[in-house]
């Protein structure tokens, strides 16, 4: 049995379901107008706890939108994996919305977060290549600003 962090009491561990969770592709995330192996996956900064946006919260646009003014590099463009296809990758979604922010914090409607700090290296790398595969089987998700990504590349 997978031996999770402890949440906090405001997060939330989302059920399984086909629920979006829409990934902000940086320009560092981006690889040849694709999203590279490393994009969901979390950067040492995450914590174990890469950022993403619920469907059922947020519009694609509207999650990109709010990025591209508030984050320190812009989104290129929206990707997505499922909670299911979370679930099936051996980790869980985590609902972080109703955390009070820190002072000076700013965070995204929807926010939650893929879990990855139960995981060794060699596990991270496999959810993150499992996320990635189904994100570009589902391919960018449209948006304002779609197909800027493989300009850029």
């Amino acid at each position: 049995m997978t031996k999770y962090a402890d949440l906090l009491p405001e997060e939330v561990q989302l059920d399984g379901g086909s629920e979006l969770l829409y990934r902000q592709i940086t320009p560092p995330l981006m690889d040849k107008g694709k999203p590279s192996s490393t994009a969901f996956g979390p950067a040492t900064a995450d914590e174990g706890k890469p950022s993403f946006a619920r469907e059922s919260k947020t519009t694609p646009q509207d999650a990109r939108d709010w990025h591209t003014a508030n984050a320190a590099k812009p989104s290129l463009g929206v990707w997505a994996c499922s909670v299911e296809e979370v679930d099936a990758a051996n980790t869980r979604a985590v609902d972080d919305s109703g955390v009070p922010p820190q002072p000076q914090q700013k965070v995204a409607p929807g926010h939650c977060y893929v879990d990855y700090r139960h995981l060794d290296k060699k596990d991270e790398r496999k959810v993150r290549s499992a996320l990635l595969a189904k994100a570009l089987a589902r391919e960018e998700i449209a948006t304002d600003g779609t197909g800027e990504a493989a300009a850029v590349a």
